[in-house]
């Protein structure tokens, strides 16, 4: 079961990531700082700037956030960058 993953956005699209546990917490860091990220943990999709969405923003940086579904952890992210990030499970 991965408690880490890392991806590279592309732009406009939402990336999916299954954490495959039910994770209490969960860290997206920005790594490079690319472009702003937007993510949820509630399994919607989330959009550039859109409302009920966290944002990371174009700065090399973490946020720590709760997971917000029952089973499995999700994590949806969107940017309209290419910036590189890691999601994990705490």
């Amino acid at each position: 079961m991965a408690r880490t993953r890392h991806v590279t956005l592309t732009a406009d699209e939402v990336e999916t990531v299954e954490l495959g546990i039910n994770a209490a917490r969960i860290e997206v860091l920005n790594r490079d700082g690319a472009a702003a990220v937007w993510f949820t943990t509630n399994d919607d999709d989330p959009t550039v700037g859109g409302n009920n969405t966290y944002v990371l923003p174009a700065a090399i940086g973490a946020v720590e956030v709760p997971d917000e579904v029952k089973g499995p952890s999700v994590v949806k992210l969107i940017s309209s960058g290419t910036p590189a990030v890691s999601v994990r499970a705490l």
